[in-house]
């Protein structure tokens, strides 16, 4: 299900993030369960316009405490959503999507990909990165990426990466991953 994202495989010379398979019976698409970004999150990346620098503001600590429970919140909504399962548009070598069923354990530590009959688990702690918008540029891959996605970069070079409908969706995604991430640490 994953393919080196950092060099070629080296039996064929290509790279494979998802093997083709017999199509699992999953839900129509109009019936799956997508991920849901709040509609009060809003984007600060590396993509940001902003002059080096720029991007940082001092908060009071009303501030600092209403934002934290503004994240606490979100990752708390994303954990949900990832615990029942939810439906991500993963990318294939050639820049097709197919979808990927997303599952989290109860322990937050492994996440469950589900593609047509191949199941693969990928545990939170060997995700060496997370990488969406300008970051991708850094990747050496042959996947056609964009910035609405997100590579998720495991120890062993080996990666996946998901397609989102807009950037915020993708910085969304990549930031409640990240949180979890570090959590294990």
């Amino acid at each position: 299900m994953f393919g080196r994202c950092c060099c070629l495989q080296p039996e064929d010379g290509h790279e494979q993030v998802f093997h083709t398979a017999t199509p699992m019976e999953f839900p129509p698409a109009g019936e799956r369960k997508s991920l849901q970004v709040p509609p009060d999150f809003s984007i600060r990346s590396v993509d940001s316009s902003a002059t080096p620098g720029a991007g940082y503001i001092s908060l009071s600590e009303e501030q600092k405490a209403r934002e934290m429970t503004k994240l606490q919140h979100m990752i708390r909504d994303f954990v949900m959503e990832f615990l029942q399962g939810v439906f991500l548009d993963a990318v294939l070598e050639d820049g097709t999507l197919v979808p990927c069923r997303c599952v989290m354990d109860s322990k937050l530590s492994v996440l469950m990909l589900q593609v047509h009959s191949t199941t693969r688990t990928v545990d939170l702690t060997s995700i060496q990165e997370i990488c969406s918008g300008n970051e991708l540029k850094d990747l050496q891959v042959t996947t056609p990426l964009d910035e609405h996605c997100v590579t998720l970069v495991m120890a062993d070079d080996r990666c996946v990466s998901f397609k989102f409908p807009d950037k915020q969706g993708r910085e969304h995604f990549a930031t409640c991953m990240k949180v979890l991430r570090l959590a294990l640490d």
